[in-house]
């Protein structure tokens, strides 16, 4: 069996990643901002139902300060980014089916385009072997 060794420098495809981590990083941030503004404007308007609208805008920010991390440790190669990165991306592709399913925009498929892109980058042997130590 033949050991994968972690190239010296961080390949081409990752690089890209990264890029693409940080658009979503940053979209996800304005996103949850605008969600979490319309939220509370309904909330203090006297609509309850605004409340889980808030509850997405407070998980939009969480995911984008986990992207954030990933983006900044994957040029050294931390092993916890890998699944994270796949953890959160396969997410976005269920989200987006179940939003087009239940009738919502078709800009989705954008989205899920990227997150299934990236999870297909990270598991490339190339990829793969920039995280193992």
């Amino acid at each position: 069996m033949t050991e994968e060794v972690r190239p010296r420098e961080m390949p081409r495809q990752l690089k890209f990643v990264r890029v693409f981590l940080w658009i979503q990083a940053v979209l996800n941030l304005l996103v949850s901002v605008l969600v979490t503004g319309l939220a509370v404007d309904e909330l203090n308007h006297g609509n309850e139902e605004a409340g889980l609208a808030l509850a997405l805008a407070v998980l939009g920010f969480v995911v984008a300060v986990v992207l954030v991390a990933c983006a900044v440790r994957l040029s050294r190669g931390s092993p916890w980014v890998r699944p994270t990165v796949i953890a959160v991306e396969g997410l976005s592709v269920v989200m987006g089916v179940i939003s087009l399913v239940s009738g919502g925009a078709v800009t989705q498929l954008g989205g899920m385009v990227i997150a299934i892109v990236i999870i297909v980058t990270l598991s490339k042997p190339e990829e793969r072997a920039w995280f193992t130590r």
